[in-house]
């Protein structure tokens, strides 16, 4: 079982939380924007700096992070990608409750153009990994985090009806860390 553990001060001191599954809020554990070091077990975890998996965002494979100086008592929300970020598999339909046509992406795309599926997208099922859905196309404006079990039958509820132009699978984070 996948589970991440947050502490108050760096080095892994302090008060602190074991999470074992997502929380929108970290209010209801009594750590909202408290991290200042953390540890991942198992499956790597995303970290939210806004609640309700908003706002800025950062990946965290399995390991200890004594400091972690972008996030520090910045995170609101975690979710965890079960099954790991390799192999991204997300399927995306044209209308809601996984009707009307659809496409399969194993990769990214930089606009949906390609695949007739521009600004029409009304519902997913994330098979395995994590994508980034950007509202315009080339990785550009509003972005949404999906992970592996999301299936979302109808984004008109979420406010993503028939907006998503661009997605990209979330890299892990070691093959982003060696591209840099």
């Amino acid at each position: 079982m996948s589970s991440l553990e947050l502490f108050e001060l760096p080095n892994f001191k302090g008060d602190y939380v074991s999470i074992d599954h997502e929380t929108e809020d970290l209010t209801s554990v009594g750590f909202l924007q408290r991290a200042r070091s953390l540890k991942v077990h198992g499956d790597p975890w995303i970290v939210f700096s806004g609640i309700n998996y908003t706002g800025q965002f950062k990946c965290y494979s399995e390991g200890s992070y004594a400091s972690i100086p972008a996030f520090e008592k910045k995170i609101s929300s975690v979710r965890v990608v079960k099954g790991g970020l390799y192999n991204p598999t997300i399927t995306l339909f044209e209308h809601g409750y996984y009707g009307g046509k659809s496409v399969t992406l194993t990769k990214a795309a930089n606009s949906l153009k390609s695949y007739g599926f521009d600004n029409i997208v009304s519902s997913q099922k994330n098979v395995h990994g994590a994508w980034v859905l950007y509202s315009e196309e080339y990785y550009k404006g509003e972005q949404r985090v999906t992970v592996a079990g999301d299936d979302i039958p109808d984004y008109h509820a979420l406010g993503w009806g028939d907006k998503v132009s661009s997605l990209k699978p979330l890299d892990p984070p070691e093959v982003r860390e060696a591209l840099e």
